[in-house]
């Protein structure tokens, strides 16, 4: 058992992909297949749920994980400062967050902590802007894909999402029992930053429905908003649309309707383009990323924006 293939298998562990982990490593998917399976006949373990398009830990592989990501760490962490103990991490990083990811900011202000010698300079914006030419290092965006060939994408977390609308809307407009009634709703359709509209809803058949919308907006506060003052359907992660329901300001309709989506990526340039300390950014945010999220109170302050009552 070699303690390179550990590392491997918690980059597999993280990814939940081996093509993802293959773009990040620039090895051959054949490579890392090869190795986990190796590592899973030396320990006698099965590590991982094989399915057609991602791979998952098994109760095994999940034990193995949490005991052995602090012990390579710790092992790292003494072979680099016994091999390199006058040398600190120094230099600048652009990061770009989109307003909605700004829980992000506490990762980069914990990694300012951890090496105090570096330079940071935080945009946070919905623009798609080029990150060379910009010579922004690392972007973290809200989108439903990435459409750069040329920069590398990390899927952030896959959540279940569901559609919501204010009682107020249901209450005039009726409440939809099936996909099929939907076509008879308003739809308050999604602009993305490269681009792209979410107006239309993914059916487990590969298909999708195409619905009637006479608002679309680019800030998921602002779809919110909408939603809550009356104007129509809305598609939301569901940890945030039941916050809200739970408020009685959504209700959440045609609950058999729950795909799991993932809009926040991780974007930057190909490897071999990136600082050392770029790269010791990307891995300190992919170790922590998954676990990081908002608290209730925080979500609906982040995700809701509240418009002033309008006195005559």
């Amino acid at each position: 058992m070699k303690t390179e293939d550990i590392k491997l298998f918690h980059k597999v562990a993280e990814f939940g992909s081996l093509t993802e982990t293959a773009k990040w490593l620039d090895l051959p998917k054949s490579n890392i297949s090869r190795r986990i399976k190796q590592l899973e006949s030396d320990i006698q373990i099965k590590l991982f749920h094989r399915h057609s398009r991602h791979i998952t830990l098994t109760a095994a592989g999940t034990e193995f994980y949490n005991s052995t990501i602090s012990l390579i760490n710790n092992l790292d962490k003494t072979i680099n400062n016994l091999q390199r103990p006058e040398k600190e991490l120094n230099g600048r990083l652009k990061i770009m967050i989109s307003p909605v990811m700004m829980n992000i900011g506490k990762l980069v202000l914990e990694f300012m902590q951890l090496h105090p010698a570096i330079n940071v300079e935080i945009i946070s914006s919905n623009d798609e802007l080029d990150l060379i030419k910009n010579e922004i290092d690392v972007a973290f965006r809200v989108v439903n894909a990435p459409t750069e060939e040329n920069l590398i994408a990390h899927k952030i977390r896959e959540e279940p999402y569901g559609l919501y609308a204010s009682p107020q809307y249901l209450s005039e407009h009726g409440t939809p029992d099936s996909l099929e009634q939907l076509l008879g709703h308003n739809f308050i359709a999604y602009r993305f930053s490269n681009g792209e509209l979410l107006n239309k809803l993914s059916l487990d058949s590969g298909q999708s429905i195409q619905l009637s919308s006479n608002l679309t907006v680019n800030s998921v506060p602002l779809l919110v908003e909408s939603a809550i003052q009356g104007h129509g359907l809305i598609l939301l992660s569901q940890r945030v649309g039941n916050l809200f329901a739970q408020k009685n300001l959504l209700e959440q309709v045609i609950h058999s309707y729950s795909p799991n989506y993932n809009f926040g990526w991780i974007v930057h340039p190909p490897r071999q383009y990136l600082s050392l300390l770029t790269q010791e950014f990307l891995n300190f945010v992919l170790l922590r990323i998954k676990r990081l999220g908002y608290d209730d109170k925080d979500a609906m302050n982040v995700f809701r924006l509240a418009f002033p009552s309008l006195t005559s």
